[in-house]
């Protein structure tokens, strides 16, 4: 955020008389500059003293401290920063961060405006599979300078209207500053804190001298308390060296390639920590005294800088020394501090994929110490509960953890307000018969939750290989954990009457899947989530992916193997049935797969009246664009029966071969030049109206001359595909094409048609590892199949989608 602007005064006007909207109350000018962009608040806050005012209410509302990468000429050379030489890279340099602190620290009045800060590292979060296993978030050689703690925590002094603070890879100094000093009562406050979010992060060593998280008479009055992806950190560190490959991110260190979260790699510097055995004696790894030497070289550097630009800064800071407190020695296990000493107000708790235990650890040490004084806690005015662990090994709940058995029954008996609930579908209910009290107790609870609970979020770990259409596994533990989750099918589920929210994420057979959807019959759904790693309502690939190959022949994967062949002539002969259910219905699970319709036919046949907004997510076995399979339309058609549908989030598989080669890279790159360099969004493109059919000629089929001595043409034959098949336009063409048919009229005849996101997956192809991420196209569809308006191709962390998210996650 450009703040340069902020803290002048505006030309005076006095004597020019009061524009028409200049004279409309305070009120009615809050409401016309709430919906003004960033740009325009900008240029109004210089027009006038009346417009200034009101623009920097909203344009400082939000603050977000993020550092950036910085090339520095190398300081060895002379003695000074010269002109020449060799530039050295700091990949985490806080001058951003500083400039916005200073302005936080000296400008009372603008920081009174600030309601939510965000703290973040400029990097894309960890990867959840393949690298927040192995992270660690204690950097400590990330914004070490004493000199910005200083100005944090006079700037923080000032920031008295704050009530949600973000910590999203947060800087290990910084993080413990923002949580020593926003948890201290002490702090002065016009408003408390109430929402904490901390993500990838490190949560130890924050506690200050005077803020004793453990007195029992202190309170953090926090409402809503979410912490995601992070690990419990050990009392032990030295216990991380068992761990056969860590590592922390670094100023200076060894270079290592990590996912840039937008289908490829970005090489920054770490902290390794790893087996001897695994590499070389001759590979040498920097000291942390090394590492903080090279860190006081770049700071040296930026402080210089800053000192040469805006003396002020280090001068204020000289003028009014802060002090910091000590912050080595805080509480054992701040998780569960944080949580506890929340019990009287919290109103939403969310946990997040916590990694408990080390990887490829199975000791449950900490999970167990964690969970068992969770479910002791009581908070009387908790309406969101929720737990996920879908992910990774490392985040799995304890063997004999259940949610309405063992240690938590008496948790949801006291917790008579909870109207979200996100638990393992597999861990809510045994499978070992429970005694006649227990069965009695749990039944009690369910009875309660029936007509209180709105909101239901249930997961299961994922399949590499993908999720069956039904669970056949022998193994004891597969046996048992196929009987946790029916049980939780006929026992819970069956009775809920009040479900609007139903998410089914992870590894779900289909069969499951299609039991939940009919035994939420009598619920009112709005909304339903369904992820996995293969399309959740069915496989258009053929059996083995072999249709996808008739298009795609260098397709290797190995989870093409598991994909099972549709019943096709069962789907042909029933697809196209009315979605009548007898007024009389009353739930029985069965399994498996009958000689019937398609998966959403059912969701149709029960719920197709309410749903508002559906997601359809998981990419081995999805539609492929432009080249639907004879099975698509069947499995699909059912669509046209939700006429309140509002939102359809859909995966699509991309073609990206061209010439044997696949295109990922450069596809994704012409996404990326399609955005403007002057906005941290994309423009909203509202096409003038839809083109005709495509020609039947595909440009990626063109014919080569046959006469090969004739005179070959200048012709980029795959520039012109790229044109023609991969810019946003192209695609939000070919997506209308394939998804209209299947959409309601009716709704697509509301005003605004129906939003659909089309959700790709692609990345960079390497021998030894990919980067696939995740891309959504948004476009409005309307009457006719008419494109109203395309945004993206976007990935999720995409600056508009990233704030996105966290501005409109529910309960937080």
């Amino acid at each position: 955020m450009d703040t340069s602007w902020a803290v002048a005064t505006p030309p005076a006007r006095d004597e020019q008389p009061a524009s028409a909207i200049e004279s409309l109350p305070n009120e009615l000018l809050q409401l016309v500059f709430g919906f003004l962009p960033s740009d325009a608040l900008r240029e109004a806050a210089v027009v006038s003293k009346c417009f200034h005012r009101h623009a920097i209410d909203f344009l400082w509302q939000h603050v977000n401290l993020v550092d950036k990468p910085q090339f520095h000429m190398d300081k060895r050379v002379g003695g000074r920063i010269p002109n020449h030489g060799r530039a050295e890279k700091d990949e985490h340099d806080d001058t951003p961060i500083i400039g916005m602190l200073f302005v936080l620290a000296t400008n009372p009045s603008i920081a009174s405006r600030v309601q939510v800060l965000t703290h973040r590292c400029h990097l894309p979060i960890p990867n959840i599979f393949s690298e927040l296993p192995h992270m660690h978030f204690d950097s400590e050689n990330l914004s070490q300078d004493n000199r910005i703690h200083t100005l944090l925590w006079l700037a923080i002094r000032n920031l008295v209207n704050v009530h949600t603070l973000r910590i999203v890879y947060g800087h290990y100094s910084l993080t413990r500053i923002l949580l020593a000093a926003f948890l201290d009562k002490r702090r002065p406050q016009r408003v408390p804190l109430r929402k904490l979010w901390v993500e990838s992060s490190c949560l130890s060593g924050f506690e200050t001298n005077y803020n004793d998280l453990l007195s029992p008479e202190y309170a953090t009055g926090l409402e809503s308390v979410r912490i995601r992806r992070l690990r419990v950190e050990l009392e032990n560190t030295s216990e991380r060296s068992k761990a056969q490959f860590e590592y922390k991110l670094s100023r200076g260190g060894r270079s290592l390639a990590m996912h840039n979260a937008a289908g490829g790699f970005l090489h920054t510097t770490v902290d390794i920590h790893t087996f001897p055995a695994r590499l070389p004696a001759t590979v040498a790894f920097p000291t942390p005294a090394e590492l903080r030497a090279k860190a006081d070289e770049y700071d040296t550097v930026i402080w210089e800088k800053l000192s040469y630009y805006d003396p002020e800064i280090e001068d204020f800071i000289d003028s009014n020394q802060f002090p910091c407190p000590n912050l080595k020695s805080g509480p054992s296990n701040p998780m569960m501090n944080i949580i506890g000493k929340s019990w009287s107000t919290l109103t939403s708790l969310n946990l997040d994929w916590i990694l408990w235990r080390q990887y490829g650890s199975t000791d449950d040490t900490l999970a167990i110490r964690d969970l068992q004084q969770l479910s002791q806690l009581r908070f009387p005015n908790l309406r969101s509960f929720q737990l996920r662990n879908a992910v990774v090994d490392e985040t799995g709940l304890p063997e004999g953890v259940f949610l309405l058995e063992d240690m938590f029954l008496r948790f949801m008996e006291v917790h008579t307000k909870i109207q979200c609930l996100a638990w393992p579908l597999d861990r809510v209910y045994s499978h070992l018969k429970p005694s006649a009290d227990v069965l009695i107790r749990a039944r009690a609870v369910v009875a309660h939750l029936r007509n209180v609970l709105v909101e239901l979020r249930l997961d299961s770990f994922y399949s590499g290989n993908g999720e069956m259409s039904t669970d056949e596994g022998r193994e004891p533990h597969q046996r048992e954990e196929r009987v946790r989750r029916r049980r939780f099918i006929s026992e819970f589920a069956a009775n809920m009457r009040k479900i609007e929210q139903l998410k089914l994420e992870g590894g779900i057979a289909r069969d499951e899947k299609r039991e939940l959807v009919r035994s939420l019959h009598h619920c009112q759904l709005k909304k339903l989530v369904l992820i996995g790693v293969t399309f959740p309502v069915g496989n258009t690939w053929g059996a083995r992916g072999v249709d996808l190959k008739q298009h795609d022949p260098n397709h290797v994967s190995e989870a093409t193997y598991q994909l099972e062949e549709e019943d096709f002539d069962g789907i042909l002969a029933s697809y196209k049935n009315g979605t009548v259910v007898p007024d009389d219905f009353s739930f029985e699970p069965y399994y498996g797969w009958r000689a019937e319709a398609p998966f959403m036919q059912f969701i149709a046949l029960h719920h197709a009246s309410t749903i508002e907004e559906l997601k359809l997510c998981g990419y081995n076995g999805s539609p492929i664009l432009s080249y639907l399979t004879p099975i698509t339309t069947p499995l699909l058609y059912p669509l046209r029966h939700f006429d309140n549908l509002r939102q359809l989030v859909i995966s699509f598989w991309l073609l990206t071969t061209f010439e044997d080669q696949y295109r990922d890279a450069e596809i994704i790159q012409s996404w990326m030049d399609t955005r403007s360099p002057d906005s941290t969004a994309l423009v909203v493109v509202t096409p003038p109206a839809t083109p005709p059919s495509a020609p039947a000629v595909d440009p990626a089929m063109m014919p080569r001359a046959r006469n090969q001595t004739s005179r070959q043409q200048n012709f980029n034959r795959w520039a012109v595909t790229l044109k023609t098949r991969f810019t946003p336009s192209a695609l939000a063409y070919r997506v209308a094409e394939d998804v209209a048919p299947h959409l309601s009229e009716v709704a697509k005849a509301r005003p605004g048609g129906v939003r659909v996101r089309a959700s790709f997956c692609l990345g960079t192809r390497e021998d030894l590892r990919s980067a696939n991420d995740i891309f959504d196209l948004d476009i409005r569809i309307g009457r006719q199949g008419k494109v109203l308006e395309f945004i993206g191709p976007r990935e999720e962390v995409e600056t508009g989608r990233f704030w996105q998210k966290l501005d409109r996650r529910r309960w937080f």
